[in-house]
């Protein structure tokens, strides 16, 4: 395999779970599972750690990327040890869900040779770690897509107006991830003009593993959902999926909403925050058997570059992020035009893509709070008056509003009546 480097080393005896995605208090969440891994290591838990470690493949694209990129920023200084790897710039995260149906992974579906990837989220760390912007790009937006290497050494051809996850069926034609990964990662840099610095994949059978391992998700099925395509068959009212039903919900399109991939991401989104808030709920930090658990699975079945697939890496970068508050967590779905069946980018696609690359927040800031009585009441310095003044509130902030809908990690999902 030509271009590509993987590493992956199973230790014996470790039981094999699954892995884990995100939305809502995102980075928070995955700060708690990757700031307990170093808590294994320097409490002198060197087997977890080489267990955890070796749970994950990691593969490196940089070979199939190219020279013509968009420009990185220098980090500020290179860290050593578990910190955060890329201090002092801003960070851009591939995560991508692979529905690759062979193997282990037929057991959740038809026997289909090669992969696609059905959800793909740019994860945006600002470079002073105060909050995480999160994209959405939907499976059915059109794009041109680059020519990309192949594990034979041939390359594909150029594609214009494709959907955007054949990036990822076209690199990996041959069922090998790492080039699959690498083809989006070339049309995502193309199409945004954003530096992508590492990449995470997760697949059917690590996703089912890993709701599992945390007994379960609580949601709010607003209606009865149906879905023979996806396994699916919920009734409305207040539940707990296991992995199965979960991944059903995740993966169901047709005969669910209005059958379209932006309802389907909605969906998704509502079930990450309900996963993140089960791993917070947990307290894993405090119990560690638990705690091991979850993050086998959370690391079992991850293929990811070379700064996320290192166990100290991954901490490094959790630690930094631990201050970012849910409100500095935003999500928005890449902005698109109709296009019959498809969806196409605007003017408003690119304006959001270049507040990324220039690390700007996507959400408007929160207006300042208006003055109390108390505020103006207060003499003014230096005069000595007491005199009350008029209970005039101080004016609202204006904050232009955003040409895309953004949620945020402050926001609460909608309960069941």
């Amino acid at each position: 395999m030509s271009g590509v480097t993987t590493q992956r080393h199973r230790t014996s005896g470790v039981p094999r779970h699954g892995i884990r995605p995100h939305r809502h208090p995102l980075l928070r969440g995955v700060s708690v599972a990757l700031i307990g891994a170093l808590a294994f290591v320097t409490a002198g838990s060197a087997f977890a750690y080489t267990a955890l470690q070796g749970n994950i493949q990691t593969t490196d694209v940089s070979a199939l990327l190219g020279d013509n990129r968009p420009t990185l920023t220098a980090a500020a200084s290179t860290p050593t040890g578990p910190t955060d790897p890329s201090a002092g710039r801003p960070v851009n995260i591939l995560v991508m869900g692979s529905d690759v149906r062979s193997g282990d992974n037929a057991a959740y579906g038809e026997d289909i040779e090669g992969m696609r990837s059905d959800t793909t989220l740019v994860v945006h760390l600002s470079a002073d770690r105060s909050r995480a912007d999160i994209v959405s790009i939907p499976r059915d937006l059109l794009v041109d897509i680059p020519n990309c290497e192949l594990p034979d050494g041939s390359t594909s051809r150029a594609q214009s107006d494709a959907m955007f996850n054949s990036a990822f069926a076209t690199g990996g034609m041959t069922g090998d991830v790492g080039y699959a990964a690498a083809c989006t990662i070339r049309t995502v840099e193309q199409m945004t003009g954003i530096y992508i610095d590492d990449y995470v994949v997760v697949d059917f059978t690590g996703f089912i593993r890993m709701v599992d391992a945390l007994g379960g998700v609580p949601m709010c099925i607003p209606e009865d959902m149906r879905s023979d395509q996806a396994e699916l068959n919920l009734t409305a009212g207040y539940q707990t999926l296991n992995g199965h039903d979960a991944l059903a919900y995740a993966r169901a399109r047709k005969h669910v909403g209005d059958g379209s991939d932006i309802s389907r991401i909605g969906r998704q989104q509502l079930l990450l925050g309900a996963m993140v808030r089960q791993v917070l709920s947990k307290n894993l930090l405090t119990d560690l058997p638990a705690l091991y658990q979850f993050l086998d699975a959370a690391t079992e079945s991850l293929t990811a570059g070379p700064m996320i697939g290192q166990i100290t890496s991954m901490v490094g970068l959790a630690n930094s992020l631990r201050s970012v508050p849910a409100g500095g967590v935003s999500f928005v779905t890449a902005p698109f035009d109709w296009a019959g069946a498809r969806v196409a980018p605007n003017a408003d696609t690119a304006a959001l893509w270049q507040a990324i690359a220039i690390d700007q927040p996507i959400a408007p800031p929160v207006p300042a709070p208006a003055a109390t009585a108390t505020d103006a009441a207060a003499p003014t310095a230096g005069t000595g008056s007491t005199e009350a003044t008029v209970d005039t509130p101080a004016p609202e902030t204006t904050a232009p509003s955003m040409p895309w809908d953004v949620v945020t990690g402050a926001d609460e999902a909608g309960v069941c009546g």
